[in-house]
């Protein structure tokens, strides 16, 4: 077997999203990916799309240059007890709760870079970040920013902090979901249609996350923007602010991360 530029491991709907991603930003091309997956009935429908499937996991590691791990925690252990004839590979996983040192007693000492995608990649809006060990080189790092950001934006983050970041990207659809559907069924309870309010307030979270991003105000500004002098915003405001909000996501954050690093000694 020839040796491809890139493997992705595990095609369900992350890895199909990157490799998607990456086939419309022309990273790679169609002839430079081998792939594997377990499951017949996506090998079929990339093969029809003239992708190379092999039939194996350790072929498709020995045949890469860089390999995308996009499988689950359990699949990745499956793999512990193959002998895998590899140097100076650059691993790339978005395996939940796996480190460093758990990939090495796998694939032995290689160039590794560990990511923390989330769910809104599956529409090309997702926030990855990104850590490595110190055998990747400047190269390598662009290479992998160039493959998230074609499904939204990337930001690399000290590795030794990946667990920290969980709250800030990982797992803030959940909390800003959670956010969203209490406002909504505020707002139907109110004599507003559900379609109606989840429009508005799913628009309002875009827009308002768009400012953020895009306008050069710092958010204390943008925030006082809204709030007008003995207003309606500001007496939302003044409710968040005395049931003590900010403790709230502290709090949040706090287990978040905890858990995560009891997660990762499982």
């Amino acid at each position: 077997m020839k040796k491809f530029k890139l493997g992705i491991l595990g095609v369900g709907k992350m890895g199909s999203s990157i490799l998607e991603g990456i086939i419309k930003a022309s990273l790679f091309k169609k002839d430079e990916i081998l792939l594997f997956d377990t499951n017949n009935e996506i090998k079929n429908e990339y093969v029809k799309k003239d992708f190379t499937f092999t039939d194996n996991e350790k072929d498709l590691v020995e045949h890469v240059d860089i390999l995308l791990l996009a499988i689950k925690p359990q699949m990745l252990y499956s793999l512990k007890n193959t002998k895998f004839d590899i140097e100076n590979i650059l691993v790339i996983s978005i395996v939940a709760g796996k480190n460093i040192s758990d990939l090495k007693e796998i694939f032995g000492s290689q160039k590794f870079i560990r990511v923390m995608p989330n769910t809104p990649a599956l529409i090309n809006e997702g926030a990855t970040a990104i850590g490595r060990n110190n055998l990747v080189n400047e190269e390598e790092l662009n290479i992998v920013c160039k493959i998230f950001s074609s499904i939204g934006g990337a930001k690399i983050i000290p590795d030794e902090l990946l667990n920290e970041v969980i709250p800030l990207n990982g797992s803030m659809p959940a909390y800003l979901y959670y956010f969203a559907k209490c406002f909504i069924e505020k707002g139907v309870k109110d004599g507003i249609t559900y379609e109606d309010a989840k429009e508005l307030v799913s628009r309002a979270i875009i827009g308002s996350a768009k400012m953020i991003i895009e306008s050069n105000k710092d958010i204390d500004t943008l925030i006082n923007d809204v709030c007008s002098p003995k207003g309606a915003t500001l007496e939302g405001m003044n409710v968040l602010k005395e049931s003590n909000f900010r403790k709230i996501v502290e709090e949040t954050s706090e287990k978040t991360v905890k858990r995560a690093y009891e997660l990762s000694k499982i």
